[in-house]
């Protein structure tokens, strides 16, 4: 069954486009777990439109915020934002964004997925091999290895390479319902909510083939897995009836009445020694609730937000942020503790700096990594990519030629499934 969600227009409005190339913000680290949670409020992003705000996903330092048909990304813990371009004019709801190899990806409900290459500045489809009745309405994205799935609603699960942009094809074996209102990778698990009769799906690698699970007793009334976490050996998830745990990684399941009635979507967020929940209903409400007891108990998050609609929240840089119908809020939530040293990858200073013709850039990586090293100029304008690929761990030097370049000050950005950083260098003449 399709869900329902209410629609609300976005504002539509532009941004500026990359403009913030700075080194970003480290994730967090540390809790304030003995604070209240009311110690701060809820604050909206006025950086971006005051509308549908539907998705979220954090990559290494970098939130992405799907808006209502483009989305909206900070790399600096969300002083400065950019957006991307319009994805397509005619878009209704992004139901996820997923991030990797230098690729961005695009659920939507209705038109499919979209593609970029390029950070956002351009957007193509990407649904070949999706056939079938629902197969471009699109409930969810995970990724395992070098592989992307897509849930559908209707056309059960497809699967594509990462890494050769193939076309999708079917991923379906011992999968009996075709409606997928959540996909998970848990693990190298993946967890699909698929059918209302109280079951998941699980496939686990190697090996092809769906096995149905009960996450519940089935009383006749729908009931479908809508979402997972993982808090140490604790399963947590939620289906349309409630809350769930399992502490024999998904055999068995202990239900939660949170008090909310019968729910329409549910994402979970493991802030240390916590896990806070958006649960959806429907129509119209929506209940944020955490527990600090690995789901034995859930609270209501303090302060409340109301007064729209919540489709998603994420952790990034301390703040809990959720994507809701009037815009993107945030909470601050942490204490602020750098990264180790030398644990995120970061480009050394070229030599020689100042440069007229070309110069070496040089990258440490402290494992085998994709990457993609770029410049821009420092207005933030797309110059072009000097290298992307894969990398082993270690040194390596970079040639960079700019010698058809004007003078002035540039700015060489890494990006790797870590993090993105950024360093200045200066063309004279």
């Amino acid at each position: 069954m399709k869900k329902i969600l209410p629609v609300w227009p976005g504002l539509g409005r532009c941004l500026p486009g990359f403009q913030s190339l700075g080194i970003a913000c480290a994730l967090m680290t540390v809790l304030m777990m003995n604070a209240p949670l009311d110690a701060q409020q809820w604050q909206q992003v006025n950086e971006l439109p005051a509308g549908q705000m539907s998705a979220l996903f954090v990559k290494g330092d970098t939130l992405f915020v799907a808006g209502l048909n483009k989305l909206y990304f900070t790399y600096d813990g969300g002083d400065t934002w950019d957006s991307s371009a319009v994805i397509s004019p005619t878009l209704d709801i992004i139901s996820a964004v997923r991030y990797s190899q230098g690729r961005l990806y695009v659920g939507t409900e209705f038109e499919g997925v979209y593609t970029s290459a390029n950070g956002g500045q351009s957007w193509q489809t990407d649904n070949n091999g999706l056939a079938g009745l629902g197969a471009t309405n699109i409930s969810s994205l995970a990724i395992r290895g070098d592989s992307l799935y897509a849930g559908t609603y209707g056309a059960k699960v497809f699967v594509k390479k990462i890494s050769t942009n193939s076309n999708w094809s079917a991923y379906n074996t011992g999968m009996p319902w075709g409606n997928v209102e959540s996909l998970t990778n848990i693990d190298g698990r993946l967890f699909a909510g698929s059918g209302g009769n109280a079951t998941v799906s699980v496939q686990e690698s190697p090996g092809h083939t769906w096995t149905e699970m009960l996450f519940a007793q089935f009383s006749g009334e729908m009931n479908s897995f809508l979402g997972v976490v993982r808090q140490g050996d604790v399963l947590l998830a939620a289906g349309n009836s409630g809350l769930y745990r399992s502490a024999d990684d998904g055999a068995n399941w202990t239900p939660y009445n949170p008090g909310t009635g019968f729910l329409g979507s549910a994402h979970f967020v493991v802030a240390g020694d916590r896990v806070i929940a958006n649960l959806a209903k429907p129509v119209g409400l929506t209940f944020l609730q955490y527990t600090d007891d690995y789901g034995q108990n859930w609270q209501h998050f303090e302060p409340p937000i109301t007064g729209s609609y919540g489709f998603d929240i994420a952790l990034c840089n301390g703040k809990l942020y959720s994507a809701r119908s009037n815009g993107l809020w945030r909470i601050s939530l942490t204490t602020r503790v750098d990264d180790p040293a030398g644990e995120k990858p970061e480009p050394g200073q070229n030599f020689p700096n100042p440069f007229s013709g070309s110069t070496t850039i040089p990258v440490t990586l402290t494992q085998q990594t994709w990457m993609e090293l770029s410049v821009f100029d420092a207005g933030g304008a797309y110059i072009r990519t000097i290298w992307r690929g894969e990398k082993p761990a270690g040194a390596h030097q970079i040639e960079f030629y700019a010698g058809d370049l004007p003078p002035g000050i540039y700015v060489c950005r890494l990006m790797t499934e870590t993090g993105v950083a950024s360093r200045l260098m200066t063309i004279a003449r």
